[in-house]
């Protein structure tokens, strides 16, 4: 068989799932296997993940806010804020929930690692952390995630991979942190995986098991967008071309606290109680273009992983990790303070966290998990590996053309109990994506709006599976003025805000 014949059966569909099988059965000293040229690449489909050669395995956590052990109540933190001048009756409930939990983070950041550890039969290779490591930046802050790492079997001796985040320069500039940091973890293996000096604003360049990370650091939060300076953004753009001249075959994971705008999930978020926060920027955008092997993991929105926009293939791989100490979501759902808050009532008990794989090959899954749940959320990522004609299209923005959500029936209930008006629907189904929230509008016999559009969030972001997700899904509605006969209609939405089937009910108070 010639070389050119060999690749072109091997293109075939057929073939292609089942390359490194084949391969491996072909292979023989006599007849050794030929590597398929880049050229040829690009015409295949890259093989399945391989479980049994996995080169790499790490566990990835973001914004775990780790606080000062506090020997402080609760009381002690209420009376701190009166101090500080605030009105506890007019904190905003988001602020209320938050100071609720404020001193949970650390538990669940130290529950994630073994439990990660737990799902893998080859332990973890490093610790991967796109920022907010600590609350504040503070010396006891860094001492006591610097006594985490040591104390927990699973990732001590290990790899120690981060950039910084907004909160970890609260209490000082970019450059304090990080230094403390190297100062605190200078006697642990944290950075043997370093191949160079810091570069620029402290960016760090490593490899573990072949596999090549560049961590990069904002210079600038407190601008409307974020800021890499040109230092930062050219120093990237040397490492990426190191990284992939050296491997390219294989992922290189660049970490950034902040995401890519109006990309993955929370990019593009915005609430009028925090006009402007940072969430997200374009910096460095151009540089990652320019590089189909990257893939970005960034984090600082505290967005739940369990939607498919928390990943996005376009010219490169974004993926937004999910977080430790709490959980935010979309501002404007009326079933979270009438639309006037973006923390959901949940939000603390269910932290999240990935465990990244990476084959031979080069193609990585990966598996997202809820530590409150104890469970996986979904299905497995798997991004195939680089080169290949597939290696950017499973996660792309075409997902979002994908028709509406379906209801399974034309059941529909409204009904007033005490006064309280709520309508029951069946789940609906995402016809291919993910149902996400339902639309609901209410007239009156006259015409008259009630409702216009409200939405209302349902439990996605907080159960592993759909199947675990409530059926059927009862909305409150609130108090409609008695005497009249108002029309409900009640329309599913997927993650992509596609509207689909609509159900309508009728009731008379």
């Amino acid at each position: 068989m010639t070389k050119n014949k060999f690749f072109v059966g091997l293109a075939t569909a057929a073939l292609a799932a089942n390359m490194t099988v084949w391969l491996t059965a072909c292979s023989s000293e006599d007849n050794p296997v030929v590597e398929p040229t880049a050229e040829e690449k690009a015409q295949m489909d890259a093989p399945g993940f391989d479980e049994g050669n996995i080169v790499l395995t790490f566990a990835a956590l973001s914004d775990s806010h780790i606080m000062v052990d506090p020997e402080t109540s609760m009381q002690d933190l209420l009376d701190k804020i009166l101090a500080m001048g605030y009105d506890l009756d007019k904190l905003s409930p988001d602020t209320r929930k938050l100071i609720s939990t404020v001193f949970r983070n650390k538990e669940y950041f130290r529950a994630a690692l073994p439990f990660l550890a737990r799902q893998t039969s080859h332990g973890l290779d490093a610790l991967v952390m796109p920022g907010d490591l600590t609350n504040n930046g503070f010396q006891q802050e860094i001492d006591t995630l610097l006594k985490y790492y040591q104390q927990e079997p699973t990732i001590n001796g290990k790899p120690f991979i981060y950039c910084s985040g907004n909160h970890d320069i609260f209490s000082e500039d970019e450059g304090a942190f990080t230094q403390k940091m190297r100062t605190a973890f200078k006697e642990t293996a944290a950075y043997s995986a370093d191949i160079k000096e810091w570069g620029a604003n402290d960016s760090r360049h490593s490899v573990v098991g072949g596999i090549h990370f560049i961590q990069v650091n904002v210079n600038n939060y407190e601008w409307s967008n974020g800021v890499y300076f040109d230092d930062v953004k050219q120093w990237l753009d040397q490492e990426l071309r190191v990284a992939t001249t050296e491997a390219p075959d294989k992922p290189v994971f660049v970490l950034s606290h902040l995401a890519i705008k109006n990309t993955v999930t929370g990019s593009d978020f915005y609430a009028p109680t925090t006009p402007d926060m940072v969430w997200a920027c374009d910096y460095i955008k151009p540089i990652l273009d320019k590089y189909p092997q990257a893939v970005l993991l960034s984090g600082h929105t505290h967005f739940s992983m369990n939607s498919e926009r928390s990943i996005l293939q376009d010219k490169f791989t974004m993926i937004n990790m999910g977080v430790i100490h709490y959980m935010i979501t979309d501002y404007g759902y009326w079933n979270m303070n009438e639309g006037n808050s973006y923390i959901p009532e949940d939000f603390d008990r269910h932290p999240q966290g990935s465990l990244f794989e990476v084959d031979k090959n080069g193609t990585t899954r990966i598996r997202n998990y809820d530590f409150g749940l104890g469970k996986q959320m979904g299905q497995p990522l798997v991004l195939p590996a680089p080169g290949y004609k597939n290696s950017l299209t499973r996660y792309g923005w075409d997902r979002a053309n994908k028709p509406g959500p379906t209801f399974p029936s034309q059941d529909i209930v409204a009904q007033v109990v005490d006064g309280k008006t709520t309508v029951t629907v069946p789940r609906a189904s995402g016809n291919g994506s993910q149902v996400l929230y339902y639309l609901v509008n209410i007239t009156d016999e006259a015409g008259n709006i009630i409702a216009d559009n409200h939405k209302y969030i349902n439990d996605l972001l907080i159960t592993a599976q759909e199947e675990d997700m409530a059926n059927p899904v009862t909305l409150g509605l609130g108090t409609l003025a008695a005497g009249h006969t108002y029309t409900i209609t009640v329309t599913a939405c997927n993650v992509w805000g596609t509207q689909g089937d609509s159900l309508t009910a009728t009731v008379s108070l």
